[in-house]
């Protein structure tokens, strides 16, 4: 009997790879790579929140690996926004991809949440 379903392993999300490194003591870089979707945005807010709930504290998301973002990706970031706007911190994107940058756009999240082109460009 034939299917057409396609092997289990085309099936398995990959894991998204989160890197975060201390830059200053009041500034984190933290990289995200791969799809920021249903399945991978909560590995994201829950590295990503506790970072931005100090006041005075910079958070710089490296967006430059993200190769997909969703609308629950798009949630997560909005999310992070406000988390850092109501605790006093700072959120910048740092290099979104052509893809997150036309998501962000097309919603208008690109008027609230900062870009920079590299983390050297990020205000302090």
């Amino acid at each position: 009997m034939s299917t057409d379903q396609p092997p289990a392993s085309q099936h398995r999300q990959r894991a998204p790879h989160v890197d975060v490194h201390r830059t200053r003591a009041d500034r984190r870089l933290e990289t995200f790579r791969g799809g920021l979707d249903l399945h991978t945005a909560p590995h994201l807010a829950d590295t990503l929140q506790p970072l931005l709930a100090t006041e005075g504290h910079s958070v710089l998301l490296d967006l430059s690996g993200v190769t997909f973002l969703d609308s629950t990706g798009l949630t997560c970031l909005i999310a992070a926004y406000r988390t850092a706007r109501t605790a006093g911190a700072r959120l910048a994107l740092i290099a979104p991809g052509e893809r997150v940058r036309h998501m962000l756009a097309l919603t208008g999240a690109d008027r609230v949440l900062h870009s920079c082109p590299t983390p050297a460009a990020a205000p302090d």
